[in-house]
């Protein structure tokens, strides 16, 4: 059975209700899922008031049938930031068939097929006591699966934290990295000689040119130490003689 990558972008919403008149202005965020055991959370929106802007993305691996059931849908949960706990706004569930815009073209055995574009819709939200009130803005769209073949063994993931997550990466490869470049620094200096030519230099220690440079000066360091203690030897000679 093939799989396809489904992203679902929430974008904003608007005339939210206010869960409480003792809040002077709430701060939102958005929960979505498709299977109830792997739920997503956009950032919290502290500006927006009744008419946040989280515009996060999430990625979900679905199966061909899935983008191609009328009765397929993505559930939302809005939230306010509460005092003790959050408050629940509204809800909506999202039928991608009224969003996803089929392809002219099959979706193909291997799920590789062209399957859909990207699409913008606004949805009303259902308040807690069952009425509609405010709008959310929702975008939906469908890949191929070897468009993220980063997410061969992930069910959904935000995208916000998939870009964390790498940066976290680059940073710990950085710090490895610098690490192994001081400890090989270390193991390669010598105890004795100052592998330095007197001026400052931009030139790469891995350089031939610059290696041979520092190993001179050492071997002109030594032989100068080795020079002075002939000299010092031949004064105290001197002196024991007179």
């Amino acid at each position: 059975m093939g799989t396809q990558i489904l992203e679902i972008n929430l974008i904003s919403a608007q005339g939210l209700k206010p869960p409480s008149a003792n809040l002077r202005r709430i701060q939102t965020y958005a929960i979505t899922w498709i299977d109830p055991a792997t739920k997503l959370r956009t950032h919290v929106d502290s500006v927006g008031g009744e008419n946040p802007t989280w515009n996060d993305k999430f990625l979900f691996r679905v199966s061909d049938e899935f983008i191609a059931g009328d009765t397929s849908a993505v559930a939302v949960e809005i939230f306010a930031v509460g005092y003790i706990k959050d408050i629940l706004i509204g809800t909506v569930r999202f039928l991608l068939s009224t969003c996803l815009k089929r392809a002219a073209s099959p979706i193909d055995s291997a799920g590789e097929g062209s399957i859909g574009t990207p699409s913008c819709t606004g949805l009303q939200i259902r308040r807690p006591s069952g009425r509609f009130q405010g709008v959310l803005n929702i975008a939906a769209a469908a890949y191929r699966s070897s468009d993220y073949a980063v997410l061969e063994n992930v069910s959904a993931v935000s995208f916000r934290g998939l870009m964390e997550k790498k940066e976290n990466e680059s940073r710990r490869q950085r710090r490895l990295s610098r690490g192994g470049s001081r400890r090989s620094q270390q193991s390669s200096g010598g105890e004795s000689c100052d592998f330095s030519d007197g001026a400052d230099s931009t030139t790469s220690s891995s350089s031939t040119a610059s290696t041979a440079l520092k190993e001179w000066n050492c071997v002109r360091q030594m032989a100068g130490k080795m020079k002075d203690a002939k000299s010092n030897g031949a004064a105290n000679s001197t002196s024991s003689v007179d």
